[in-house]
């Protein structure tokens, strides 16, 4: 079976052109949030709504900010913020000076990391999480027209066919904002992500409701990437200051024909799957060869080459029952794709809606049922301790 990490797409109804956002970095954003300190929530919020960064805001700094800012406007904007910048590369000051390591180093580093994916991953007990998603959009302006009636409320066609349609209604952009949350129960057995009745009723809610899906966080991506890049490219990128070290970090790129990254859009009469070529980048902990984050950006072809893509997973140390693993603490899935499609059925790149899910994994529990038999009042043997992750 073919594996892949998909991410839903849904077009929506028509729009006018959207005002551009100021961009900024994340020094400059921290003066802006500096500025704003003791202003209400509601405005701070309005400020940050209008801004776009150019570099990506790490972990450690977007959780340092939502504790300055306790408003829940302004911790929305900031989610936001960070979430549509994660692809880019961070600030200057946390990409360190070190030198890059040889090719033979290079080499053990990729080696550990593949080991890890096929091994590691596997070792994990059984348990199930909560996956909490908070989905972001924009609102596009939109304008709505009417026919006009001629004579005494009545029309004639050629009345229809002649007289201009005047504008009914404006509807006023809206920056991303936070639109809904909802949570669904995932569990992870034998080595495999298991998908039962809610996690399949999660799906279908995700795609109904939020326009925007993803699913392989737990092995799949991982997977899909390292075999991937291994017919692409992938070379070293830079040293990156992580909250625990220093990171190795790697670019890489596939074409479209290794490409196994599904995109899959949907259209009026049906959805279609198209597997294009993407790039993205791997961050790994060179102590143990764990990864630490992993992305996935879409190259779309034409008649797509506007639409945009993209996933990111952070992994993390987790406790499963009495021991700690690492698994995924943290996902981003945004997509760019024009709100508009001419008679043709082009799509056109006047109007892109953003759509954003900020997605958590969180109460990881271990996944277990112990039967026993006791006879008299033999003391019952203990259960067996879950595997642990070397």
């Amino acid at each position: 079976m073919r594996r892949t990490w998909a991410i839903l797409l849904l077009a929506v109804g028509a729009a006018r052109p959207v005002r551009a956002a100021t961009p900024v970095t994340v020094a400059q954003l921290q003066k802006c949030l500096d500025d704003a300190r003791g202003k209400p929530d509601g405005k701070v919020a309005g400020q940050l709504s209008k801004l776009e960064l150019t570099e990506r805001i790490s972990s450690a700094q977007l959780a340092r900010w939502l504790v300055e800012f306790p408003g829940k406007r302004t911790h929305e904007a900031l989610t936001a913020l960070a979430d549509t910048s994660a692809f880019f590369n961070p600030p200057a000051l946390e990409i360190r000076s070190d030198p890059a390591p040889d090719l033979t180093a290079q080499h053990e580093f990729l080696s550990e990391a593949i080991e890890y994916a096929g091994k590691a991953l596997s070792r994990l007990p059984n348990f199930y999480a909560t996956r909490e998603t908070v989905h972001f959009e924009d609102t596009l302006p939109k304008q709505t027209y009417q026919q006009p009636v001629s004579g005494a409320g009545r029309s004639s066609m050629r009345s229809m066919s002649l007289a201009a349609p005047v504008a009914a209604s404006v509807l006023e952009y809206e920056p991303l904002h936070r639109t809904r949350v909802y949570s669904v129960q995932v569990r992870y057995r034998d080595g495999a992500e298991v998908r039962g009745p809610q996690e399949a009723k999660g799906a279908v809610r995700d795609r109904q409701d939020a326009g925007l899906t993803t699913s392989g966080e737990f092995g799949p991506i991982l997977y899909i990437v390292l075999e991937d890049s291994v017919n692409g490219k992938i070379v070293w990128d830079h040293w990156e200051q992580g909250a625990g070290g220093p990171l190795a970090v790697f670019r890489y790129t596939v074409p479209q024909p290794d490409s196994h990254y599904m995109v899959q859009m949907q259209h009026v009469n049906g959805a279609e799957q198209l597997f294009p070529a993407y790039h993205g980048e791997i961050a790994i902990d060179p102590a143990n060869g764990t990864i630490v984050r992993i992305s996935a950006v879409s190259d779309m072809a034409p008649p797509y080459e506007i639409v945009q893509a993209a996933i990111l997973v952070e992994y993390g140390p987790v406790a499963i029952g009495e021991r700690t693993y690492v698994c995924p603490v943290h996902g981003v899935a945004l997509s760019r794709m024009p709100a508009v499609a001419s008679d043709s059925g082009e799509l056109q790149a006047a109007s892109l809606q953003t759509q954003v899910n900020d997605v958590s994994f969180k109460d990881y529990h271990l996944f277990r049922g112990d039967a026993r038999i006791l006879s008299g009042s033999a003391p019952a043997p203990a259960p067996a301790a879950p595997p642990h992750v070397q």
